[in-house]
């Protein structure tokens, strides 16, 4: 498969804070790759460094294989869409849309062509295309500034929290939204956000980032279960970090565990460890219960049952873990 975009060693700095610190990444064409992290960590200046928003200190940005560092943004073809949507308020959807055809001289007839064309595809009527953006609610402003990234057929898509400014219903069906667009359409995309369930139900590849650095990146699945550090397993959603000496691995090194892997009471007996510990407190989720206990070791763990529980806080109850499901992490290993 061909590498479409390449970023090697790239940094950048913000005054004296070094706001990306030597990253260097591949992804693949027609791949959708989320940077996840929190505020501040540099996240959407990789986005604005790629988009040519921002020249870097130091290191390469390769679109097609093609060093596209010195390129201006204008000239790079590639469709952003920011935190904002940054639409322009005195326009309609419609023209805001045809503006990237229009600075690019596209004959009317092909800009009113190809604005229908993409905003079918987005989902939004054509009595929706003739309003201004303050009469749109946000998810229409959202579908707005993607079909603006998108009319001009850009060799790569940037989506800057896109989600962010939603409502949890309606973030959740855009969520799948721009998934299912983005297959259809086969256009590589690179989306940043704070939000692990974004990254996680959305994308082909997960990168971590933290205070700059890209702490880690793999498949969802790998990067979820297997994580290289306590930071990367945290914030990929609710984990259990305990000494690995409490489930008899002789080493001294911290062990994760999701709480969904962890099974209690008579389930606890198909384990191959199991250990007594006291129930701290019970939360219903919805769809699960997260039920917190206690070791007398004084480990705190947290489990997700489907089942609503048949005890209450105080309880003593049994739980257990298939060591085959414990991922010793990486940077906490001393003694291999």
């Amino acid at each position: 498969m061909i590498n479409k975009v390449k970023l090697e060693n790239l940094s950048y700095y913000y005054k004296d804070k070094k706001a990306v610190d030597d990253i260097s990444l591949s992804l693949h064409s027609g791949k959708f790759l989320t940077i996840l992290g929190p505020s501040g960590c540099g996240k959407t200046t990789v986005l604005k460094l790629i988009g040519g928003y921002l020249s870097p200190a130091k290191g390469s940005i390769f679109i097609d294989g093609i060093d596209i560092t010195s390129t201006g943004a204008c000239s790079r073809k590639i469709g952003m869409v920011f935190q904002n949507y940054a639409l322009f308020p005195h326009l309609t959807a419609r023209k805001n849309i045809a503006f990237p055809l229009e600075i690019r001289r596209l004959p009317k007839n092909e800009c009113i062509k190809k604005v229908d064309a993409i905003s079918e595809l987005i989902g939004l009527s054509q009595k929706e295309l003739e309003r201004n953006p303050s009469e749109l609610s946000g998810g229409q402003q959202q579908r707005v500034a993607l079909a603006r990234a998108l009319v001009f057929e850009p060799h790569l898509l940037l989506l800057d929290e896109p989600l962010a400014n939603l409502d949890k219903e309606l973030r959740t069906k855009l969520r799948s939204e721009l998934r299912r667009l983005q297959k259809d359409i086969k256009i590589t995309t690179i989306m940043v956000t704070h939000d692990h369930e974004d990254a996680l139900s959305n994308s082909d590849f997960i990168g971590v980032m933290n205070q700059g650095k890209l702490m880690q990146i793999n498949d969802p699945k790998i990067i979820y279960d297997n994580p290289h550090s306590v930071f990367v397993a945290n914030f990929l959603g609710e984990t259990n970090i305990i000494p690995a000496n409490l489930l008899n691995i002789s080493r001294s090194a911290m062990a994760h565990i999701r709480p969904e892997k962890i099974k209690i009471e008579n389930y606890a007996s198909e384990c191959n460890w199991q250990k007594k510990g006291t129930v701290t407190a019970i939360t219903f989720m919805g769809a699960d219960f997260l039920i917190e206990l206690i070791t007398n070791e004084g480990a705190q763990l947290k489990i997700l049952s489907r089942n609503p529980p048949l005890f209450s806080v105080g309880s003593t109850i049994t739980m257990g873990i298939d060591i085959e499901s414990v991922w010793l992490i990486p940077d906490t290993l001393k003694d291999l």
